[in-house]
Parts: C-alpha cells; sequence; structure tokens
C-alpha cells in the first residue's frame, strides 16, 4: 500500500528534513512551512519515524480539500475513504486540530465536527450504529491552511525529538531536534574536533555522537504507528534491523564542557542512556576561558539567552566575553543559536548566515561563522 506522508517539524528546519528524506530514498513532492510531504509504504512509514533527526512527527495524508464552513468540513470529511486506515475496532480521537488564516478557526468545533463526521462515514461502510472502541488507537489530526483541510493519521505519538535520553535537564534545554539540525548544518564530520563550550545537559553533543556514530535517533523508543493496522509489526522489525546494520563504530571523541558541576553529571548521565558517553569527554570548564592549541576546530553551543527579568546586562556581558574567546581563534568555525537580535554586534563579528527558527515556541536565530577550510594534510590529520 503506498502513502502521501508528512513530516511535520519546526519553522526554519523545512530544507534540512526534506535533505534528509531524500538521503533515506524517499520521493519528497511539496515542501511548506513546517511540513514536507513524501511518497512512501508501509515500511518506509517506519524507516521515516525511526531515523528522522529533525522531523517531530510523521503524518498519514487520507485526505485534503478546501471547507469555509462546517458544513464543508463534515460533507468532506465523510467523503475521505476513513475504513482504508481505521479498522471497525479502533479507537479514532481526534487528536489534534490547527487552524492558520482560515475561517475555521475553533479548534474544539473542527475536533468535534470531524469526529462526527469520521463516525458517519464508518457507520455507513461497516454497516454499524455503534463502535466500541476497545481496539487500538489511530489518532486523527486536522490541519487546515488558508481553508484547505488536511486530514492525516499520526503514526509518531510523542513527537520525535522525544528520544528517551533526557529524562532531566537543565533550565533552557534545546530540543533534541533543533541540536541535530544544528549539527547537520555544519560540515563537521566524526574526523573533526567538536567542542560545545557550554553544553548544559549535553543535548548538542550527545546528537552530534549519534550523527558521527549513525545512530538512529529513534532506535531506542516506541511509536504510534506499531499499533496502526495498516503498518505491520514485520515492517518496524526490518526497518530496526536495517537502522542497527547502519551503526558504524567509528572512533571519535566530542569535547562537552559546562561550568556547572551538576549539570555535566547531568550530561554524563544523559549520554550514558543514549549510548554515546564513550564517545564524548564531559568536563567542567568556563567557556570565557577555552583556548586550544588546535589550529581548527568547530564549536557548536546553545548559550544562556537571558530570558528572565534582569539577566539581559549578565547575558550580553556573557556574549562580549565569549566574542573575545572566538576572536583568539580565527581560523575555527563557530556555530551560536540564540534568541537574541544581536549577537554579531556583541561578538563584533558578521555571520556568514543568520537563520531564523523556531527552538520549541522561541524564536531563535542560528549564526553561522564558518571559518577557513583547512588545508588537505590538516583536514586528513584532525
Amino acid at each position: 500500500m503506498k502513502f502521501e506522508a508528512i513530516a511535520v517539524c519546526l519553522f526554519g528546519v523545512e530544507s534540512t528534513v526534506s535533505y534528509e528524506l531524500k538521503n533515506l530514498g524517499f520521493t519528497v513532492t511539496n515542501v511548506s512551512d513546517g511540513r514536507v510531504t513524501f511518497e512512501t509504504d508501509s515500511k518506509g512509514l517506519a524507516t521515516a519515524n525511526i531515523s528522522l533527526r529533525c522531523a517531530e512527527r510523521v503524518l498519514v495524508k487520507i485526505g485534503e480539500f478546501k471547507a469555509r464552513s462546517f458544513e464543508e468540513l463534515f460533507s468532506n470529511v465523510k467523503k475521505l475513504p476513513l475504513e482504508k486506515y481505521i479498522p471497525s475496532d479502533a479507537k479514532f480521537p481526534v487528536a489534534k486540530a490547527k487552524s492558520i488564516n482560515s475561517k475555521l478557526f475553533s479548534v474544539s468545533d473542527i475536533q468535534a465536527i470531524t469526529k462526527k463526521a469520521a463516525v458517519e462515514r464508518l457507520k455507513s461502510v461497516y454497516n454499524t450504529e455503534w463502535f466500541p472502541e476497545t481496539g487500538s488507537t489511530h489518532p486523527l489530526h486536522v490541519f487546515i491552511n488558508k481553508d484547505v483541510v488536511q486530514l492525516t493519521i499520526d503514526t509518531t505519538g510523542p513527537a520525535l525529538h522525544k528520544r528517551g535520553y533526557r529524562e532531566l535537564s537543565g533550565g533552557a534545554p534545546i530540543r533534541e531536534t533543533i541540536a541535530a539540525f544544528m549539527v547537520m548544518l555544519t560540515p563537521w564530520n566524526e574526523s573533526k574536533l567538536l567542542i560545545d563550550p557550554m553544553c548544559g545537559s549535553g543535548t548538542i553533543a550527545i546528537e552530534a555522537a549519534m550523527i558521527g556514530a549513525n545512530i538512529m535517533p529513534g532506535i531506542n523508543r516506541n511509536f504510534q504507528g506499531e499499533e496502526l493496522s495498516f503498518i505491520s509489526k514485520d515492517d518496524w522489525i526490518q526497518a530496526r534491523k536495517e537502522a542497527i546494520e547502519k551503526e558504524n563504530q567509528k572512533e571519535f571523541k566530542i569535547y562537552a564542557y559546562d561550568i556547572d558541576p551538576e549539570m555535566v553529571k547531568l550530561a554524563k548521565s544523559n549520554a550514558e542512556l543514549a549510548g554515546v558517553d564513550h564517545l564524548i569527554d564531559f568536563m567542567k570548564s568556563d567557556a570565557r576561558k577555552f583556548h586550544s592549541t588546535n589550529e581548527y576546530g568547530f564549536i557548536i553551543t546553545n548559550p544562556p539567552y537571558g530570558e528572565r527579568m534582569g539577566e539581559k546586562e549578565a547575558v550580553y556581558e556573557l556574549y562580549k566575553d565569549l566574542g573575545r574567546v572566538f576572536r583568539r581563534i580565527p581560523t575555527w568555525s563557530v556555530y551560536i543559536i540564540s534568541s537574541l537580535e544581536n549577537v554579531e554586534e556583541l561578538f563584533e563579528k558578521k555571520a556568514a548566515k543568520k537563520r531564523k527558527l523556531y527552538n520549541g515556541m522561541l524564536k531563535s536565530y542560528y549564526y553561522q561563522f564558518p571559518g577557513p577550510k583547512p588545508p588537505r594534510a590538516s583536514a586528513e590529520s584532525n
């Protein structure tokens, strides 16, 4: 059975998710804000969930239509072939609804009307007046953008950024999918030096280690799709087997520092849960005192943002100090995510790129300060 699927992602990450899907062998058919549409089969749905590093969830599209009234929403949902996806005993809650720039905007009403129409459709197909809903859960999602409705089934469950290794985190954790995105947008690979001098709970270093070892981010978690009637258990087994076979045993080290010894302990614990603690050296250190005898390297980090009252001044001073540190290593490549719009001013350096994205609901910027490419001999010796 062929499917039209949608990889949902945070705003600003779409091109990287599209790149990931193409690398996995999928045909991408459309890219829009926060959504990348691709063609797949049953096993591909399992593979996408297990393998995508930057997407938040994978949905299967049931249908798409225009609706400017609840009558149109009801009649069009009722026309869709829901029985291809939902068996007669399944639970099928309308788990999520979202509306952007559309005449239909009440989430609760959209959910209620969609559920009513789905029931009516399935009643006529299964020739019944009542559904026990005692079987597996098939969660419906409704997305309306400029009056165009997409009805989908969620195959993911808890969002893909919930890898399972971060049971605890610091005060301002970066989402795992954004950390992976930050690493993937650089030319770093496991043969090159990488340091996070303000590692917090260790997310950037852990995601980089998983990328370097080609460990799929969803390999150790479960998915809603494992309950769905149209994805076989064998497909999940095979997709996991293929993911494990892709892992490599290359020897490399990533270095992660934090000024807070409790955060260093926490980061170590998270790395152990992720199975990459042997690839990361954690230690207590002040980023403002960072120095290196290495001529080339990568810094990828998530400094404090100073979102609380009274913190801005201290954070500005920290960024000025970091700017001085980074100017002392001009051949290094530095990549920073921050909600501050004036990082370039504080660093006294122009970024090659300043990319807007969202870390959860917080508008942020990814500042990219790539250094010069090392000579080939130096690159090979790293």
